[in-house]
């Protein structure tokens, strides 16, 4: 019975436009009818008994049963019963504003102001029913400011958004989780909505949770909260409901990190730690995060070809439109050492990939490196670097490649690494590193969780496509084969 109930009362949103429609063209047809009575306007009609008694049963009908449909809703919904409860009473008002009408129709003294009082009944009704669905501010949000203050109702001013604050001084939940919130969860949980009594646009009110339980449990990845997030999206639980802007991988991402941190409220980020996704992320939407812009490509590539003649090495564009470049100085050999990498200080950002293998760079040296802040790739192998030069490399954001094949490093060198988010691929072949340190390196930067989301994602996309493959069989595959022939006899050689 519930579930037909929830059924039915779905249909709310859709019939209640019904009632509505007929009582505002009941309205706009009877003021047709009055100033027909006037010269100018006779052309305009004017309503029969009979046509006016039919509207109104089809008004007083659809408006009962608009209001039945809705009880239904409220039932089985999940919203906030003060808002709900104000539109239930309105609806049931206005519904019985409609039969009244239709009982008074025929005494013309009643008839239109009991016609009036049910459009307004109606309008107000319907007002209501808008701050369930799209909250208290949805029709006035975007009014302009003369019409507002002539209302009594003027927007405030937009605030300016200031820009996303330093990596080392953002506050985890007001600088990264919050937005996020904001984004995806106050149209349903916020100040002038909260589905199931739960708001999360302070977080004292998201500790708090609901009427159905607390949604966070510091430090514990099956809170309420991350098991919706996380749920498919076709599911009934899963949020944001289908049909809301759904949260992206990173926004996911990053409230399970917060959420397993403990939540905190005024920590900063700087204080918690950050694994490697999460660093990512963090990179790319807050300032200080990322490496400043490399310069311009003309200059890039004039310089590139000076240090190239210069100093006996490769240097190629990445591409042939952007400032990026490769430098190998392998071909210099021995040649190149710290002095040379130092001169290469004019093209430091925009320097992707970088070979310094079987050169004479050494620990110190690699302070070069530093500048390089877009740099994604680095041969250091057969060099004499030790533990304390991979001390040098902590800058390097973005690096993914890392060749250390015949260096003196050993495990603790790998300590630094740790800090590298986007590393994903190490050499350490003839070195003192042990592969349990490659491992343990290799499972601090990947993130399981993400694995195993995306893989999830790539079973539901592959039963999608599945569902879409069209097989057509004519019978061919069942025919027989025609037998070869039999190779010929050789023919018999006279002697």
């Amino acid at each position: 019975m519930h579930e037909t109930a929830a059924f039915l009362g779905h249909f709310h949103p859709v019939w209640v436009h019904m009632p509505i429609g007929i009582l505002i063209l009941l309205g706009v047809l009877e003021v047709a009818g009055l100033l027909s009575r006037s010269r100018p306007f006779r052309w305009l009609p004017a309503l029969g008994e009979g046509l006016r008694t039919l509207i109104l049963c089809l008004a007083a009908a659809a408006s009962v049963l608009a209001a039945a449909l809705g009880w239904l809703l409220a039932r089985s919904g999940d919203y906030d019963p003060a808002l709900v409860t104000r539109h239930q009473w309105l609806g049931i008002a206005a519904a019985a504003a409609a039969v009244l009408v239709l009982l008074v129709h025929r005494i013309g003294w009643l008839y239109g102001p009991a016609l009036g009082l049910s459009i307004v009944l109606l309008v107000m009704a319907a007002h209501a029913g808008g701050k369930i669905t799209h909250g208290s501010d949805f029709l006035t949000s975007h009014m302009p400011r003369p019409l507002g203050r002539m209302l009594g109702i003027a927007p405030p001013a937009p605030a300016r958004k200031p820009g996303p604050p330093d990596i080392e001084h953002a506050v985890a939940y007001a600088d990264v989780i919050q937005p996020i919130l904001q984004d995806r969860c106050y149209s349903c949980h916020g100040p002038s909505k909260s589905n199931g009594g739960l708001r999360v646009d302070t977080w004292d009110l998201l500790m708090k949770g609901g009427k159905h339980g607390v949604v966070v449990k510091p430090g514990s990845l099956a809170s309420e909260l991350v098991r919706r997030i996380d749920l498919p999206g076709d599911q009934k639980e899963h949020m944001p409901p289908r049909g809301k802007p759904q949260l992206a991988d990173d926004d996911l991402t990053l409230l399970e990190w917060w959420v397993g941190a403990g939540a905190p409220r005024d920590k900063a980020v700087a204080a918690l730690d950050l694994p490697s996704a999460v660093q990512v992320i963090l990179d790319g939407r807050l300032a200080g995060g990322a490496s400043g812009a490399p310069p311009g490509r003309e200059a890039t590539l004039e310089a590139a070809a000076q240090l190239a003649d210069r100093l006996g090495i490769l240097i190629r564009p990445m591409s042939p439109d952007g400032p990026w470049v490769d430098v190998n100085a392998r071909p210099a050999g021995k040649a190149f050492g710290d002095g040379e990498l130092a001169q290469l200080a004019p093209i430091a950002p925009a320097v992707q990939w970088l070979d310094l293998g079987n050169t004479s760079v050494t620990d110190a040296g690699l302070a070069s490196l530093a500048p390089m802040g877009h740099l994604e790739r680095l041969h250091l192998d057969l060099l004499q670097v030790t533990d304390g030069g991979l001390l040098r490399l902590r800058p390097l954001k973005h690096l993914e490649y890392l060749n250390l094949r015949g260096t003196r490093v050993t495990n603790g060198g790998l300590a630094v690494l740790y800090s590298l988010p986007r590393l994903r691929a190490l050499y350490v072949w003839q070195t003192a590193v042990t592969p349990d340190a490659v491992a343990a390196l290799g499972d601090s930067l990947v993130d399981r969780r993400r694995i195993a989301r995306w893989k999830g994602d790539q079973a539901e996309l592959a039963r999608m496509v599945d569902a879409e493959r069209f097989d057509g069989n004519t019978g061919e595959a069942l025919q027989p084969r025609a037998a070869a022939p039999a190779p010929a006899a050789p023919e018999a050689k006279s002697p």
